[in-house]
């Protein structure tokens, strides 16, 4: 095949990291781990930045990976659905959004990529799906709270804040993990 269409030669296969629109066992093994990943990393580094959506940065890279690994429709949904479920299983996060909190930003991801078919031609695209993915936390918890910031954790400053923080580090955790992603891929070509 030629370079010009992005596809690799069909003498060259490498399992799993092989783009491919087939959920294989390996695959799911590998999106179930990255999503678990996601969680793991959040309780093991409780470094507390003082900004809200700071986690974002390896969430939204792991995200990111997820769905950089194939070309499997629901890839960050299946990472972000195994995030959820580890979380609950080891009670991290708090009440019980935590689920939607995980799950939001694997569909708005997957939907992104949906609804721009060269998502892969720019380095930009899932950066940004990943970052309007994460801004979805500050967002329902504006909702389940009827729309008012009560003076407490994140919502303390109003919803600006903590919306364009998760913007930010969401935005930045993908950018980072598409970035490496493409280096290694140009690597082995």
């Amino acid at each position: 095949m030629t370079a010009s269409t992005g596809n690799s030669s069909p003498g060259r296969t490498s399992g799993v990291f092989e783009p491919s629109s087939e959920l294989t066992l390996g695959l799911l093994m590998l999106l179930l781990a990255l999503g678990a990943g996601i969680v793991a990393l959040g309780e093991l580094f409780r470094l507390s930045l003082g900004m809200p959506g700071h986690h974002g940065l390896e969430a939204m890279a792991l995200l990111a990976t997820a769905r950089l690994s194939t070309n499997y429709r629901w890839a960050a949904t299946i990472a972000a659905i195994s995030a959820a479920t580890t979380a609950v299983a080891v009670g991290a996060g708090h009440g019980g959004l935590v689920p939607v909190f995980y799950m939001l930003p694997g569909i708005v991801i997957d939907v992104g990529v949906m609804l721009v078919p060269a998502w892969r031609s720019s380095l930009f695209w899932l950066p940004l799906f990943a970052a309007l993915g994460h801004a979805t936390k500050p967002i329902v918890k504006w909702v389940a709270l009827g729309g008012t910031t009560p003076h407490l954790g994140s919502m303390s400053n109003g919803l600006p804040y903590p919306f364009m923080s998760h913007l930010m580090f969401g935005f930045t955790g993908a950018l980072v993990a598409t970035f490496l992603w493409s280096r290694w891929q140009k690597h082995r070509d």
